[in-house]
């Protein structure tokens, strides 16, 4: 991450009580077009075939706001289906901001995936939470801004262990953004020493709002472990009362190489 990011995601952080009791002088989010970039396609309307994999870009967004300090932040992800036989291994994403001119005014690579494995059939994402949602000093969005993934999906030598999870409920968090709670079972008879939670957001059509996640560490085997996951890093649109449906995914940690 740069150093300069990682000073702005700090200062993000530690005002963000301030930020949210001024939510009121925040500019409404602002959507804008988003292209997406793959190594065998650049649309989203036809599916992706090679030797290795098969998907297709089913749904896509993003969006930026000003927040009350006068830094902007964006959010964004890619929804990918699995029409293929194989597993897939969604591998990296990064996200490029261009102009409406397509020059680059910042990339970053600090994205993540929900889940990392997606069977046939399923669907899995690439979205950017804390670390990279701020647009960087000095970036004019004057000629406009858009986010131009990047995305590698490989096919997959392996699938992570997915583990249960029990007694979740919605409800709004102190600072008014949407939180989720609940309880994750380790059946397996294995130790985890880290795992990651997925809360994806959707509304009353189907699409996904928002995404968000947290992580837990140190589950024995046969335990269970709880955990509360917001999503006051993700789209300033969301509420309480526009989210009709969630989801959760707690898996183990996988890497491919």
């Amino acid at each position: 991450m740069r150093k300069g990011k990682l000073l702005a995601v700090l200062l993000c952080f530690s005002l963000f009580a301030a930020m949210s009791l001024g939510s009121g002088s925040s500019t409404p989010s602002t959507t804008e077009s988003i292209k997406i970039e793959s190594e065998t396609a650049s649309t989203t309307e036809a599916p992706i075939t090679s030797d290795e994999v098969q998907y297709e870009i089913t749904d896509n967004g993003f969006e930026y706001y000003t927040n009350s300090i006068g830094s902007v932040e964006y959010y964004g992800f890619v929804e990918i289906t699995n029409t293929g036989s194989d597993n897939l291994y969604l591998s990296k994403a990064v996200f490029d901001i261009e102009d409406n001119d397509g020059h680059l005014l910042q990339s970053d690579d600090f994205i993540s995936s929900a889940p990392s494995v997606i069977k046939p059939g399923e669907k899995g994402y690439f979205y950017n939470g804390l670390g990279s949602n701020l647009i960087d000093d000095g970036v004019s969005t004057s000629n406009g801004i858009n986010l131009v993934p990047q995305i590698t999906v490989k096919k997959a030598t392996g699938e992570p262990a997915r583990f249960e999870v029990t007694d979740t409920d919605l409800r709004e968090g102190s600072l008014g953004d949407p939180m989720v709670t609940g309880r994750v079972i380790n059946d397996t008879e294995q130790d985890v020493g880290y795992l990651y939670i997925n809360v994806i957001f959707y509304d009353a059509n189907g699409k996904v709002l928002a995404i968000t996640g947290t992580s837990i560490t140190d589950l024995p085997a046969g335990g269970k472990a709880s955990f509360e996951c917001d999503a006051m890093f993700g789209n300033d649109n969301v509420t309480i009362n526009n989210i009709a449906d969630y989801k959760v995914i707690a898996e183990d940690t996988y890497m491919q190489f």
